[in-house]
């Protein structure tokens, strides 16, 4: 703020489990300082001047876990929040999720090539996202403009039905009219 330039800011708003709707709501702050960072070497199949070259990447783990490294965030069921920095073009990196969760990745910088190359590789642009398939535990990942920066938002699906309006997300109707109820009288969040 003193020096001007781009502010970035993430806010996530995650869908909880059934039996958690109605905790009391929970602000996690989280700075800097407090989010560790796991280096990425270069994936197996990658070449040899890529694999000499050492790192390459990182992941700030804001939520979840990637080689026995936790992130400070705390969730009411299985959350990835990972900040990916890809400094390099063309140097694949192979990130390791858990099998069966949903997991989004969006483009926050650079420009970002996903899936293990040939016809099946897909590239993602600045601003954009990529929704990946549920299968499999290992995401394939190559910057293809240098510097890229990527948000990768995953979890455990919850597999509860799902009613939302507005700012509200609860498992049935008579639930949101509740909610919206509670809202309109001030007993939201009491």
């Amino acid at each position: 703020a003193k020096t001007g330039g781009t502010f970035e800011m993430c806010q996530l708003w995650l869908n909880l489990p059934a039996k958690h709707k109605m905790d009391p709501p929970k602000y996690q702050p989280i700075l800097n300082g407090e989010i560790p960072t796991v280096e990425l070497g270069p994936a197996a199949d990658a070449g040899a001047e890529c694999r000499a070259a050492g790192a390459a990447g990182s992941v700030r783990l804001i939520a979840g876990e990637l080689g026995g490294v936790r992130g400070p965030a705390t969730t009411f069921s299985s959350v990835e929040l990972w900040d990916v920095h890809l400094p390099t073009t063309g140097t694949p990196v192979e990130i390791e999720v858990p099998a069966g969760h949903n997991v989004v990745l969006f483009v926050r910088e650079g420009e970002l090539r996903v899936g293990g190359g040939g016809a099946a590789e897909k590239v993602v642009e600045a601003q954009g996202v990529a929704l990946m398939e549920q299968s499999g535990s290992t995401l394939r990942l190559a910057a293809a403009a240098a510097d890229t920066h990527v948000m990768l938002l995953g979890g455990e699906p919850l597999d509860q039905p799902i009613a939302a309006q507005g700012p509200f997300c609860m498992n049935t109707r008579a639930e949101l009219a509740q909610a919206q109820e509670d809202y309109m009288s001030g007993k939201l969040g009491r």
